[in-house]
């Protein structure tokens, strides 16, 4: 298991770095809607107590890699929970003066379609009763990024990633819907969302 995982982080490696080698060749100019860096934090887990902070690195107007983690609020969440993943974007031709939510203008947006390997860990808590469960993931995604000229961004994304040599462990006795509850919860938490603001540059 673990040696496909490493296999596919790879391949999506040796890609953009292949894509990296050619960006020198590709003029700014011939996609002025382009910002080589972003620092985002995700807001979409705030309402779970959960955090989320990512650094995107453009390689080419169309190709990044996305680098995100986090977890649980330390004293704040009944839960320990951190993952990390890793994330390839392949960008569409971006759209100028766009639109979010209709009503506030951009500088542009960009729809991306996403391919990621992601690890979570996580000491939980059902009907009071602890449990363990860690596990990866490895699935596609698409979302939206707005751009504003002050380098502003709001990013959102939905995606899914079937768990991958994943482990749940009830630490006392099981709940009543112990079984049914741990099946579904291990498949519902390849659902990987997000909602972030940040700054490119």
């Amino acid at each position: 298991m673990k040696r496909i995982i490493l296999t596919t982080v790879s391949l999506m490696l040796a890609a953009l770095t292949t894509f990296g080698q050619t960006s020198t060749q590709i003029e700014k100019g011939n996609d002025a809607l382009f910002n080589r860096h972003s620092v985002q934090v995700n807001i979409a887990g705030l309402a779970f107590e959960r955090y989320g902070i990512a650094y995107e690195l453009r390689l080419t107007p169309q190709h990044a890699l996305f680098f995100q983690g986090g977890g649980s609020f330390p004293g704040i969440s009944e839960e320990e929970e951190y993952g990390f993943g890793v994330h390839y974007k392949y960008f569409l031709p971006a759209v100028s003066d766009a639109r979010f939510l209709g009503l506030f203008k951009s500088a542009y947006r960009n729809t991306f379609l996403d391919f990621n390997v992601r690890y979570m860990n996580l000491d939980g808590i059902h009907e009071d009763t602890t449990f363990q469960f860690d596990s990866f993931f490895i699935g596609p995604g698409i979302g939206q990024t707005y751009v504003w000229n002050s380098g502003f961004t709001i990013s959102y994304w939905l995606g899914y990633g079937p768990p991958i040599g994943s482990s749940f462990k009830w630490n006392d006795a099981v709940p009543t819907d112990g079984d049914s509850w741990a099946k579904t919860y291990k498949y519902a938490s390849g659902l990987d969302f997000g909602l972030s603001i940040g700054y490119s540059f």
